[in-house]
């Protein structure tokens, strides 16, 4: 049975996780997952010490440690020193020798050289890690056997430093979420007395979230219902007063299964820009799943970002632009686009992913 050793900088449980999407389509496979380490004095929960997740799946935490800085070398050799040690204990704990070793970030790039017994190495890349020295993403792209990018614009740079990049972009559940394409004969209980037209979002309202075109557009137009599913962060700077307009409605998190059924009852899907985070260098499963209901959409995207599906989807870069292109959206009256949009999505299941990497790693000697 094919084994795997994978250190990521997102946990099994990140809805979406690209690594668990990715694996489940593959054949039996064995599976260490290192989830990213806690700071020190950290309040969240208790590390992982092996705990079975799916399947042949078993999830870590790395240890405790500082963070990797470009400004001091030596902090990223001792933290991955330390690291390499704890994954050579896990590895030799279950029997894992020969592994293929997957890493999702630059700053990994001395596990690359800490882990060389491993049998081969695959670079997977869904981000700009514009913020990381681009020698560390060099280094680690010359050492892989098989880099994967999320994106044309990843495959491109990464395409610098390796002749061996492959495109395997982001996708969907997209059986689950199709049926947010379908007529529902009753709609959730939180979501009956909201009238429409309803400007919907699924995802999470993070910290950093900008929350400014929603109160710029919901001001304007009093009878729009901005819908929020998902968790959300009152620390957000713009929460309290979106939350005091009348026609704004947080929902909370939902279970995954019920989402369609949320996603269904919108008029028109929306995204929100993060602070915090740069903008997307591969299409977010998000808008997938806006994709799979075939509703008119509108993308906040920074200024020069290029956009994506921009024959089926709108996008905007200020609030203004925002208020603009739900005007458009809700006018909106084209099965042929809302059908185009649900072949994107299709295009873009999981399973389809899964199949072109496993003929990606059998080819490249890796599976």
């Amino acid at each position: 049975m094919p084994q795997i050793v994978c250190i990521s900088y997102e946990t099994w449980e990140t809805s979406p996780c690209r690594v668990k999407n990715l694996l489940q389509g593959l054949p039996e496979v064995e599976m260490l997952y290192f989830e990213p380490e806690q700071p020190l004095f950290s309040n969240l929960r208790r590390p992982r010490e092996g705990s079975r997740v799916d399947g042949g799946i078993i999830a870590f935490n790395l240890p405790c440690s500082i963070p990797a800085d470009e400004d001091i070398p030596s902090r990223l050799v001792r933290r991955s020193k330390r690291n390499a040690a704890f994954i050579r204990k896990c590895m030799k704990e279950r029997g894992f020798e020969k592994p293929v070793l997957w890493l999702r970030c630059p700053d990994q790039v001395e596990l690359a050289f800490e882990l060389s017994q491993c049998n081969g190495l695959i670079y997977d890349c869904d981000q700009d890690w514009e913020k990381l020295p681009p020698e560390w993403e060099a280094a680690l792209c010359g050492e892989a056997n098989l880099s994967l990018a999320a994106s044309e614009s990843i495959r491109e740079r990464l395409g610098q430093y390796s002749d061996n990049v492959a495109l395997i972009p982001n996708g969907l559940d997209y059986p689950l979420f199709v049926q947010a394409a379908k007529r529902y004969s009753s709609f959730p209980a939180d979501l009956q007395d909201i009238p429409s037209p309803t400007v919907g979002f699924l995802g999470e309202v993070g910290d950093f979230t900008q929350l400014g075109p929603v109160y710029h557009a919901a001001t304007l137009h009093r009878d729009w219902q901005f819908v929020f599913v998902g968790p959300y962060s009152r620390r957000n700077v713009g929460y309290p007063t979106v939350k005091r307009l009348p026609n704004v409605h947080f929902l909370g998190e939902k279970s995954l299964r019920s989402l369609p059924r949320y996603l269904s009852r919108f008029d028109i899907c929306f995204s929100l820009l993060d602070e915090h985070l740069p903008d997307p260098a591969a299409v977010p499963e998000q808008l997938y799943r806006y994709l799979a209901s075939g509703k008119p959409t509108v993308n906040m995207l920074t200024e020069g970002h290029a956009p994506f599906y921009p024959d089926v989807v709108y996008t905007a870069h200020f609030d203004i632009e925002f208020e603009q292109a739900c005007q458009i959206a809700l006018d909106e009256n084209s099965s042929a686009i809302s059908r185009r949009r649900i072949q994107y999505a299709a295009a873009a299941e999981w399973g389809r992913r899964s199949q072109a990497l496993t003929q990606l790693l059998d080819t490249n000697g890796l599976l």
